[in-house]
């Protein structure tokens, strides 16, 4: 398996991190809310925390992806990508709840 679309991969998300922070409309769910409810989101918070969780991802994903080739192990990285990343980005979308204010509806 060759390691160029894993690195490509987690730079992206990085980079993605980072502009998350810069700019928060790129930030899905927040870009379409309504302006009454986006002055209820606590967007410092919840733009850092997409961006320290996009580029945490990012790098594990370029370790893993580099490890694994290095040991001569890359069957297991679909295993372990497809296990890791989506109870990651669950966790995240769970979490990221906490930064918004606005009223649930019962």
């Amino acid at each position: 398996m060759e390691l160029s679309p894993h690195l490509l991969t987690g730079t992206l998300l990085i980079v993605c991190g980072l502009l998350a922070k810069r700019f928060p409309m790129l930030i899905s769910g927040y870009n379409t809310m309504p302006e009454e409810k986006r002055k209820n989101v606590d967007i410092e918070g919840l733009s850092s925390f997409v961006q320290r969780h996009l580029v945490i991802i990012g790098c594990l994903w370029i370790l893993l992806a580099t490890t694994l080739t290095l040991t001569d192990q890359q069957d297991a990285l679909p295993v372990i990508l497809v296990i890791y990343l989506p109870v990651y980005v669950i966790w995240m979308v769970v979490r990221a709840q906490r930064y918004d204010h606005n009223e649930r509806k019962r």
